[in-house]
């Protein structure tokens, strides 16, 4: 196997030590990413360092504090994890870049080796190409010339393979230290541990009772300050609307008044009118009565004057 690489073109040769150089990298960019990640969860999972907040890695400090000026700020809703990716992002820019050589490495040693397997099979057929022409122009007893042109061929073909066994080996190892390594099962652990400290330590602290912000005010006494300023605002709702509605019902009491007042005038006037009436009616009678009494005494001086006539007769 040495000997046939040494006995590669120079080209595919060169495409391996790139190969070769791609693995090695990402083999130490692999052990250094996960040692980076577990110093940073055992940074963080530190008993000393989790009740001082002072932490060895920069980016720990850096999150803690950013953490803790949102709760000083009064921030209903903290989201933890743009904090922590954040610094990341700021303090881990060449883990981060790591990692993403290491996401990309087993697809770019793939691509070496089919770019020494295409110039390989070029290098084969531009050799069989020059031994067909010579051999056209040769004399047919130049077995030399023949065997000399297969070699040439047969040396392409030989790095179209080498190269592609090379990146494709390569890649298997990468992706079988990958799984055995976990580097983003490390990151996920630190993130989990970061959000586990910020949310139940440094969020447990900052909501002590016995706590006091710069005002000279306690977490309770903000509370019931709060408290009030809800109720007075709900007070203040339910006053509006009971307003309301008692006005409502005054206006309706109102113009129920008001049709009780009319019919009862009404009702009055129908009375008086009534009454009237019913005093008409007793002169009309008392008339009547007059006149009967009247009718009556006629007929009785009537009688009285037929009886006188029938005696003297």
């Amino acid at each position: 196997m040495i000997e046939l690489l040494l006995r590669m073109n120079p080209i595919g040769q060169v495409i391996i030590v790139l190969i070769l150089l791609v693995l090695l990298g990402t083999l130490v960019a692999m052990f250094k990413i996960k040692a980076k990640y577990v110093n940073l969860v055992y940074d963080v999972l530190d008993d000393a360092n989790r009740k001082s907040r002072l932490f060895k890695f920069p980016v720990n400090n850096a999150v803690s504090d950013d953490f803790k000026t949102a709760v000083d700020l009064r921030i209903t809703e903290i989201n933890t994890p743009a904090i922590i990716d954040k610094n990341m992002q700021t303090f881990l820019s060449g883990t981060l870049i790591a990692e993403r050589f290491v996401a990309k490495a087993s697809g770019l040693m793939i691509i070496l080796g089919l770019v020494g397997t295409f110039f390989g099979l070029t290098l084969s057929i531009s050799e069989l190409v020059n031994l067909l022409s010579s051999t056209n122009e040769a004399v047919v007893g130049d077995v030399n010339l023949i065997t000399g042109g297969l070699l040439s061929s047969i040396n392409g073909m030989s790095v179209a393979f080498a190269t592609s066994l090379f990146g494709i080996s390569a890649s298997i190892v990468v992706n079988v230290l990958t799984i055995l390594v976990g580097t983003s099962e490390s990151r996920a652990q630190y993130i989990s541990v970061a959000e586990e400290y910020l949310d139940n330590v440094l969020g447990h602290k900052t909501s002590d009772l016995t706590l006091i912000d710069e005002s000279g005010r306690t977490p309770l006494e903000i509370a019931f300050e709060q408290l009030g300023e809800r109720l007075s605002g709900d007070l203040q709702s339910v006053s509006e609307a009971m307003s309301y509605r008692l006005t409502v019902a005054s206006n309706s009491m109102k113009d129920t008044a008001e049709s009780i007042e009319k019919s009862l005038v009404l009702f009055d006037t129908s009375v008086k009118t009534f009454s009237e009436n019913t005093r008409d009616f007793s002169e009309f009678n008392h008339q009547l009565k007059n006149n009967i009494q009247r009718m009556s005494l006629a007929f009785d001086d009537l009688t009285t004057d037929i009886r006188e006539n029938k005696t003297q007769s």
